[in-house]
């Protein structure tokens, strides 16, 4: 389709489930996505009309106006929220029946046969296989010569730009999308970083979005390192943050190394704190490390470090995760996690095969419900009793005075080492893992108050929510985007629709050994 009375209108958008079920965006939720920012750097800044929209930032988009809009779409999010993607093509296909839908990210790259029923367009490559699409559809002259990611389309205003250094990772953790994928680490050449960071306004922080800053090559974590210490000296920025896997701690110079150039912050996937978890999925780099010395040296050396954990009912025990939950409010010499979640059995990944082959998935698993919060497998203690584990790890309410005291001790231990600002990062981190929904100028004192969802953790009872009913009239042959793509069958075994995730039998023992590549400590 070529368009020539005017530009033609490109919208991108990435598509979001809020894992509690809330139907307000999450402005001041930190980090947001970005990846729209970078796809439409595949189109013309000059040729193309293009917006963006982030239903984490803004909420569901059921803007008609908005929706009507568009020449083409272009969907990418997480893989749980195919669904959300289906929806907002039903309402393209309504509002917009000239414009054409294009897909990509893991959703794409796992289901591309499913995703090929729905989408005209399926992405399984990076995003610069955009361009191509852009110049097939609109002409050569409406796609970039060079991507570069739009931040002047972006509509938040925040104290935090954002930058990519690398793609991929190093590493092969067994509930990681990117190891069923089975991508290389790529770094990006230095000249491409530095554009980055000088597109946008001066004086904030910089965010890197990497999967692994530090990457697996050190002559070029060490370029990449002067460069960001040259231009935080120029005054470009007032420090940075990265995520960073455990192996970078085997040297203390390297965080000293990383404060000297400005760091401010780490954010590195502990996951657990129990070795044989660790190595169930497949973190070898958290065993080479003691991680609670690691997180202790860092914040010593005033750095922020801020991380996640991960439970799985399907392998421990109720008591277990509770005993673990229980030293960590205990122990403070570490922040509390940033976040919480159960562990995902992400689609292609060998913990999702390894859930698969041990029959542990439920029956009539949904994908929307592969959310973190939602248990979507056979747990070892009765569900009620996972349920209410569940709710005690998304609102720590229950321990909010042990965690209060905790803080004051963790504020008087390293009260010399980190800055004001810093403590009140991790405050504010505390404060959003205590009250659910807490954020800056978005306040939920009540964990229920701006939900109207009924939460009950298990994908066996979980309501579909009325982002599943239609918001206008829909025909007949496209009521089928409103039902939910189911996972398993009656029987917990896969849904025969998943074409793309049927393997062959040989491939079973690569994927076991994946997942337990990791020696017990």
């Amino acid at each position: 389709m070529k368009i020539h009375a005017r530009k033609p209108r490109v919208l991108v958008v990435i598509a979001h489930f809020d894992e509690m079920r809330r139907h307000q965006g999450r402005p001041n939720f930190f980090p947001q996505g970005v990846g729209h920012a970078y796809l439409a750097g595949a189109f013309h800044p000059e040729k193309v009309d293009i917006r963006l929209y982030s239903e984490v930032h803004s909420g569901p988009l059921e803007d008609l106006d908005l929706l009507a809009w568009p020449d083409m779409v272009v969907l990418t999010g997480v893989t749980a929220a195919l669904d959300r993607m289906r929806h907002i093509t039903a309402y393209i296909r309504v509002l917009a029946p000239q414009a054409i839908v294009v897909v990509g990210g893991p959703v794409a790259r796992n289901l591309p046969t499913l995703c090929a029923e729905i989408f005209d367009v399926v992405c399984k490559g990076d995003i610069e296989e955009l361009q191509t699409i852009a110049s097939d559809h609109f002409g050569p002259d409406c796609a970039a010569e060079e991507m570069f990611p739009r931040f002047d389309l972006l509509v938040w205003k925040g104290p935090v730009n954002y930058v990519e250094t690398s793609r991929y990772c190093n590493f092969k953790c067994s509930f990681c999308a990117l190891t069923g994928e089975g991508h290389r680490f790529k770094p990006y050449a230095t000249d491409y970083i530095e554009a980055q960071i000088r597109s946008q306004p001066a004086g904030r922080y910089v965010l890197f979005i990497d999967n692994n800053f530090y990457g697996s090559s050190r002559g070029n974590y060490a370029a990449k390192l002067d460069l960001i210490r040259k231009l935080w000296h120029e005054g470009l920025f007032k420090g940075w943050i990265a995520l960073v896997t455990n192996d970078f701690f085997a040297r203390e110079q390297n965080v000293l190394d990383a404060k000297s150039a400005g760091c401010v912050g780490l954010f590195s996937g502990v996951e657990s704190l129990d070795s044989d978890q660790l190595a169930k999925y497949g973190k070898r780099q958290n065993l080479a490390v003691p991680q609670l010395s690691a997180i202790e040296m860092c914040l010593k050396a005033g750095i922020v470090y801020q991380y996640g954990l991960m439970f799985d009912p399907a392998t421990e025990s109720v008591s277990k995760m509770m005993g673990q939950l229980d030293f960590i409010i205990e122990y403070d010499r570490i922040p509390m996690p940033a976040f919480m979640s159960l562990t995902i059995p992400l689609l292609g990944t060998p913990e999702f095969y390894r859930c698969l082959d041990e029959g542990m998935l439920l029956p009539n698993a949904r994908l929307r419900d592969m959310d973190g919060v939602t248990m979507v497998s056979r747990p070892l203690d009765p569900m009620p009793e996972v349920v209410e584990f569940i709710r005690n790890i998304n609102s720590l309410g229950w321990a909010r005075r042990r965690i209060f005291k905790r803080y004051m001790r963790f504020f008087k231990r390293y009260r010399g080492d980190l800055s004001a600002a810093q403590m009140s990062t991790l405050l504010f981190s505390g404060l959003r893992v205590i009250v659910p929904g807490f954020e800056q100028n978005n306040v939920t004192l009540f964990p229920g108050a701006k939900r109207s969802e009924t939460l009950t953790h298990s994908t066996l009872t979980q309501p579909l929510g009325r982002l599943y009913d239609p918001i206008i009239p829909m025909p007949e042959h496209l009521l089928g985007h409103f039902e939910p793509t189911i996972v398993t069958d009656s029987n917990g075994a896969l849904n025969k629709g998943l074409v793309d995730l049927i393997r062959h039998p040989k491939e079973a023992p690569k994927e076991r050994a994946l997942a337990q590549m990791a020696p017990k400590v």
